[in-house]
């Protein structure tokens, strides 16, 4: 079992609460607290600083102005999914109708841009591939595109393994040579920022402009004077400066499912996306937000995460990401009810196959002991969910974490990593047994020969010798300030709030209180999993819950001390709104150094 160690977030001595809070996420001056509480959207970066984006928009110019067939060439997750929405709902309000797009089946295509969808390409009649959230380590589907005359643009924000693909742009600010100012932007990222461009340069199109419509402000626009044009008068063969931001809410989803920082230029386009779903103009994102019960709630990172993006997920992991894709393009009543109906069924059965396979890698991996790195591989183990079963059994054993399904005669898999363990490089150590691989330092994905498994085990297990820390398989549960009970207030809660989107680099606020008195204790829920818990601090008390914690209520008593890590926040009950403590860990007091 990993060790548990509390640590407050910033090394940076703080003699205040918000201090503290602005310190761990680098924010050092007042310019950079006032942007990061207020980030507004015309603070995002210049496109065109982005190394071959004048050449894309160059390149799709030229197409339009000859009416070439264009394909959106996209993966299969929720971030690949809103980056082909956001393209495609841009060619949809010019009208341009020479556009399509193509996303491989993950069963039997697998991950990225392959040279047979580009043949499929070529007899479609495509002249030029756009790739979104993929492409980037595509050498050889690149250059089939290029012996049959067609032109790619890529546009990808993954890690490069080797050089730099020979297509016409290459879009990625992960590039050696790209200067772009923050690197952390998403799949729906690059192709937003490729929208900005080309709104920034009109696309010369073979039909004759009529006028652009009136900028309308958005309802509940908070004075902030930005400008939101009418998606009226499509087909007017141009679209105003401003159209981008009606696709504010698609980045949003992207963004935060694939689990990128959210600060900088991400924080801007998440908040302001967040802001925007609350009003989205895209039906089937309606339907979709009301057939999870979330439609006319204020929407937060939470509501996306893990509410919005496993919907549109689940259609690429269960069958097909057609379905996702059609839902966020449909201006169809009708066709939107059935598409987020069918989104919402399959997350259903995500769900249950997932526990299945959950348990499954469970019983593997308990008998690995403490090897630095755990692998599991079973047969019939669900292609599209062995990345979900790799991120939950990684937070269960604290270990990286590789699982993947070896039906056939490849086996296709997906890594978790834990500390600052780089899991690419750990998969890249076999690249010579490795049928193909990619990804981030903390996630990836990749496939190789049945047989080989054992041996790529082995190669894991040797490079984690070297490579993988003890440090890294700490658990370390880091919390902002050191407060009293008495400090978290009506006031004080709502302030935190304005921390929203939190994520990856900016975690939601945590905050820890020690010398805790147990008044009350219980477990609530199906299987009593959850606790509940009332404490109280020189005369101040609050109400706790502790989500899967219900094992504490058989070993606590009233009169018990305890310290504890938590979120405070309202919860709203039979229209009564009041203050608690979600429960993220505790101890009994005093805390003595590790815990666990």
């Amino acid at each position: 079992m990993s060790k548990r160690v509390w640590k407050i977030r910033s090394s940076t001595n703080s003699e205040s609460i918000l201090g503290s809070l602005f310190a761990a996420r680098g924010l050092g001056t007042d310019e950079d607290i006032k942007n990061f509480l207020d980030p507004q959207y015309a603070d995002h970066h210049d496109p065109f600083l982005m190394r071959d984006m004048d050449r894309a928009v160059a390149r799709i110019e030229r197409a339009m102005k000859s009416d070439e067939q264009i394909t959106v060439y996209a993966d299969y997750d929720a971030d690949a999914v809103t980056a082909a929405a956001v393209l495609l709902r841009f060619f949809q309000q010019l009208d341009y109708k020479n556009v399509d797009y193509y996303i491989p089946d993950r069963f039997t295509e697998g991950y990225g841009m392959n040279t047979e969808a580009v043949r499929i390409l070529f007899d479609r009649g495509s002249k030029l591939i756009i790739t979104v959230d993929c492409g980037i380590n595509a050498f050889e589907s690149v250059l089939t595109a290029n012996e049959l005359g067609l032109d790619v643009i890529i546009t990808d924000h993954h890690q490069l393994t080797a050089g730099i693909p020979a297509a016409v742009a290459v879009v990625n600010p992960h590039r050696p040579d790209d200067s772009y100012p923050f690197k952390h932007l998403t799949g729906v990222g690059v192709a937003f920022k490729l929208v900005q461009a080309l709104i920034k340069s009109p696309p010369p199109l073979s039909s004759p402009l009529k006028p652009t419509p009136k900028a309308s402000t958005l309802l509940g626009d908070p004075g902030k004077g930005e400008e939101f044009p009418s998606l009226e008068g499509r087909g007017s063969g141009r679209v105003m400066n401003g159209f981008e931001k009606w696709l504010l809410d698609l980045v949003a989803i992207g963004t935060i499912a694939d689990c990128q920082s959210l600060l900088g230029e991400n924080r801007i386009l998440v908040k302001w996306g967040m802001y925007v779903m609350q009003k989205t103009r895209w039906i089937g994102l309606r339907k979709l937000m009301k057939m999870a019960e979330i439609d006319g709630q204020e929407i937060d990172s939470y509501k996306i995460g893990f509410i919005i993006a496993p919907r549109i997920n689940a259609a690429g992991r269960m069958e097909h990401a057609d379905a996702a894709l059609k839902l966020l393009l449909t201006d169809d009543e009708s066709e939107a009810e059935t598409l987020a109906l069918n989104l919402d069924q399959l997350n259903k059965h995500r769900q249950e196959q997932t526990e299945r396979i959950l348990s499954e890698a469970r019983e593997q991996m308990i008998l690995l002991g403490d090897q630095k790195i755990l692998v599991a591989a079973g047969e019939g183990w669900h292609k599209g969910i062995v990345g979900l079963v790799a991120g939950k059994l990684t937070e269960e054993f604290y270990r990286p974490v590789l699982v993947m399904d070896k039906s056939g005669q490849e086996a296709t898999g997906s890594a978790r990593s834990v500390g600052s363990f780089n899991i690419i490089e750990a998969i890249g150590a076999s690249h010579e047994i490795l049928v193909k691989y990619g990804g981030h330092p903390q996630a990836a994905g990749f496939t190789l020969r049945t047989e080989h498994i054992e041996i790529f085990r082995k190669n894991l297990l040797d490079y984690a010798e070297t490579s993988l820390s003890e440090d890294d398989l700490s658990r370390v549960l880091r919390y902002d300030a050191l407060v009293t009970l008495s400090q978290v207030t009506d006031e004080f809660i709502e302030f935190i709030s304005k921390f929203e989107p939190t994520g990856i680099a900016n975690p939601r606020p945590k905050f820890r209180i020690d010398n805790l008195t147990v008044k009350k204790v219980s477990a609530i829920g199906k299987d009593s999993t959850h606790l509940r818990l009332f404490v109280e601090q020189n005369g101040a008390a609050l109400g706790c819950i502790g989500f899967k914690q219900g094992f504490w209520a058989a070993k606590l008593r009233a009169e018990d001390k305890i310290d504890v890590i938590c979120e405070p926040q309202f919860n709203e009950w039979n229209g009564q709104k009041n203050i608690q403590l979600k429960i993220v860990d505790l101890v009994s007091s005093p805390l003595q150094g590790e815990v666990g």
